[in-house]
C-alpha cells in the first residue's frame, strides 16, 4: 500500500467497502494525517446528506458535527431553491456583504425612531 501525508477514509450505506463512490442517502469521511495510512491520526470528519420530502430534496454538509451548508432541490421545476450557507463559516467579507443592508437598514430604523419620538416631545411642548 502506498503512503499519503493525508488519508481519507470514505464510508457509506450503499457500499460494503471504502473507495471513490456515487451517494444515495449519507456519506461520511474521516480525515486522517500523519506519515501513512497505519500511522495517522484523526483530523476531521466530513458528511453529506439528503432528504426527500414534498418532491423536494434537502441536501446539508457538516464538518465535525456542525453544520456548513444547506441546499434545497425542487423536483418538479428542477431548480436549486435555497441554498444557505452557514454565517460562521462564510469568509468575513461575504459575511459582510451578505447582512450590511440589514445592519444599515436596522441602524437607519433606530435613527428613525429616535427622530420621531423627540418630534413628539417638542409637539407635546408645545401644546400641540
Amino acid at each position: 500500500m502506498r503512503q499519503y501525508p493525508i488519508w481519507v477514509d470514505m464510508n457509506n450505506n450503499s457500499y460494503n467497502s471504502s473507495k471513490s463512490f456515487g451517494v444515495r442517502d449519507f456519506a461520511i469521511q474521516n480525515v486522517k494525517i500523519g506519515t501513512s495510512s497505519r500511522n495517522s491520526f484523526n483530523f476531521g470528519k466530513i458528511e453529506i446528506g439528503v432528504v426527500d420530502s414534498d418532491n423536494k430534496k434537502t441536501y446539508s454538509l457538516y464538518v465535525d458535527n456542525v453544520p456548513i451548508k444547506k441546499a434545497v432541490y425542487n423536483l418538479k421545476t428542477k431548480e436549486m431553491e435555497a441554498v444557505e450557507v452557514v454565517p460562521y463559516a462564510m469568509p468575513e467579507d461575504d459575511l459582510k456583504a451578505k447582512f450590511f443592508d440589514t445592519w444599515k437598514a436596522e441602524e437607519q430604523d433606530q435613527e428613525q425612531k429616535i427622530r420621531n419620538e423627540r418630534y413628539a416631545e417638542r409637539l407635546a411642548v408645545n401644546g400641540q
